[in-house]
């Protein structure tokens, strides 16, 4: 029971209420126009979805046009952010062509401005080239999306499962891997049967 005399506590401000909400919008306030006229014809679409600007892409100008984003001076986006995988199994509009979504999230530190790639790739050959040429850091990332998804990226320099034993062949999320795993949690080799 709460005292009608005491006050009521102050809460903390809500996502929404303080400066901080403006400033992350403010990092997906980026120019359209400008990123076509440096992009050209790499990048199939601009949009803003979700109140961020997202660069739809094929396998063959993803490469291309991050090395732009990155080294343009203008443009400056210097850091990846992440990258991962979407698959579309599930989808009402599913289509095997278009299966996997490669998402390619990069941020300009000296902008303070975000953007986000997104490349289909088909079921029979889920390939894109690696971004490590352009993002040092990009290595790592890829290696866990070719082992959680099993997309290939093409001149990878050690691409190699990072999550997974080496000997395990599926992975484990894409859409048709079983939620209950397929049995082999019991087969997995224990550390010291592999020393």
């Amino acid at each position: 029971m709460t005292d009608p005399a005491k006050p009521a506590p102050k809460l903390p401000p809500t996502h929404d209420s303080h400066g901080k909400a403006a400033r992350v919008l403010e990092e997906n306030n980026v120019d359209h126009e400008l990123l076509r006229r440096k992009l050209g014809e790499l990048a199939k679409d601009i949009r803003t979805e979700f109140k961020q600007t997202v660069i739809y892409t094929t396998r063959e100008t993803i490469a291309r046009a991050l090395e732009i984003v990155c080294r343009d001076p203008e443009l400056n986006f210097n850091m990846l952010c992440d990258i991962t995988a979407v698959d579309n199994l599930r989808r009402d509009d599913y289509d095997p062509s278009r299966r996997f979504t490669v998402i390619h999230i990069v941020y300009s530190i000296p902008n303070n401005k975000r953007i986000r790639f997104e490349t289909l790739l088909g079921e029979d050959d889920p390939r894109i080239p690696t971004a490590a040429k352009v993002y040092k850091g990009a290595a790592w990332a890829e290696r866990e999306v070719y082992d959680m998804f099993g997309v290939t990226f093409d001149g990878h320099p050690d691409l190699r499962r990072v999550l997974m034993p080496d000997y395990y062949e599926h992975h484990p999320l894409r859409k048709d891997y079983p939620l209950t795993g397929r049995g082999e949690r019991d087969n997995f080799a224990r550390a010291e049967e592999l020393a």
